[in-house]
């Protein structure tokens, strides 16, 4: 019933003869559906809000620029919407200034892609040292009222499953959803370059702050950004009433030590007050087959880990440092979801 899948980078793409094809998403259930991935900015330039901070971990300053957590979320989208049957447009997948696209390019691109959707990948920052956390979805119009129908709706769907990662602290309950005519006074319909001439249901995903600290040192993993890229999976698969194709499920969460705190951010939310653990090895054991995999948090004050495409079922998560085992925890993985969980240990500040 699925097409064959196939990624496209816009750059080689050809264009539909007569103009684009434009295939309602309510009407496309038959075929594969064909969703256009902005990844945000390109190439480290000024745009593209670097901002160095010290790795308090290793002593030495690792450089953020939001472009390459933007591509990495984005080439993730690509391999996993394409995995689970769709075909899918982009407008790079390398991460140079070449690759920062006029916005009006983007969005004739877009139109000739014959998509049935547009998603341009972010995150943001408050640019003043009151720091906050939460997921933000703007689309094309009024707050309630899309120029495109359907981009509010769309935009819930993955806002929700933003919303719902556990890996992370969040500011808000809630995600924010507005048109971008109403939350940038800018003028009368000016709104965001992006989507200004945007013709597609679909948004601007701002899928977290990169300027509060631990989200930084989160947006570093790349297991993370995949993360981030699964749960706006789930929203598209929803929008197009895929929800239960694809069989699979993820365990992710992180490691911290209850025992001590943080001290390189200004304000700090939920669990970020505790020191994540870095060097850790997670180990998830089936129950039924006895089959293990591992993972092992990085150096870079995250304590981020991930497991993949993991069959349902009853799972044991061991976290283990140095030959010493720190918990054991039981977990039922269900398909097409994520399983968090959030490893507490209490080991003295040192270790």
């Amino acid at each position: 019933m699925i097409a064959k899948t196939t990624i496209r980078v816009l750059a080689m793409a050809v264009c539909i003869v007569g103009g684009c094809l434009l295939i309602n998403a309510q009407n496309a259930r038959e075929i594969a559906p064909r969703v256009f991935i902005n990844p945000g900015h390109g190439g480290h330039d000024s745009n593209d809000r670097p901002s160095p901070f010290l790795n308090v971990g290793v002593g030495d300053t690792v450089p953020y620029y939001e472009s390459d957590s933007n591509i990495l979320k984005g080439n993730a989208l690509m391999r996993i919407l394409s995995k689970k049957g769709y075909e899918v447009a982009t407008t790079r997948i390398n991460n140079t200034s070449a690759d920062d696209l006029d916005l009006f390019e983007i969005m004739s691109l877009a139109a000739n892609s014959g998509a049935d959707m547009f998603f341009a990948i972010h995150s943001n920052a408050t640019g003043t040292s009151r720091k906050t956390n939460f997921p933000l979805a703007l689309y094309r119009g009024y707050t309630g009222t899309p120029a495109v129908a359907g981009s509010d709706t769309i935009s819930a769907l993955i806002m929700k499953h933003l919303q719902g990662n556990k890996a992370t602290s969040w500011v808000r309950e809630t995600p924010v959803l507005a048109g971008d005519w109403t939350f940038y006074d800018w003028g009368p319909k000016v709104g965001l370059g992006v989507l200004r001439y945007n013709k597609l249901p679909g948004l601007l995903s701002e899928g977290s702050f990169h300027d509060y600290i631990p989200e930084r040192c989160r947006l570093l993993n790349h297991e993370y950004c995949w993360l981030e890229a699964w749960n706006q999976s789930l929203g598209i698969d929803e929008w197009f009433g895929k929800e239960k194709d694809y069989g699979l499920g993820v365990v992710a969460g992180r490691v911290l030590n209850e025992k001590a705190l943080r001290s390189d951010s200004e304000q700090l939310f939920g669990d970020d007050m505790y020191r994540p653990m870095n060097h850790v090895r997670l180990t998830l054991i089936s129950e039924a087959s006895g089959k293990k995999r591992e993972y092992y948090t990085d150096y870079l004050e995250n304590g981020v880990f991930l497991f993949k495409d993991i069959e349902p079922g009853e799972y044991i998560l061991i976290a283990e440092k140095a030959s010493a085992e720190l918990s054991r925890t039981a977990l039922h993985v269900e398909a097409n979801k994520v399983t968090y969980s959030n490893v507490k240990v209490q080991l003295a500040e040192g270790m």
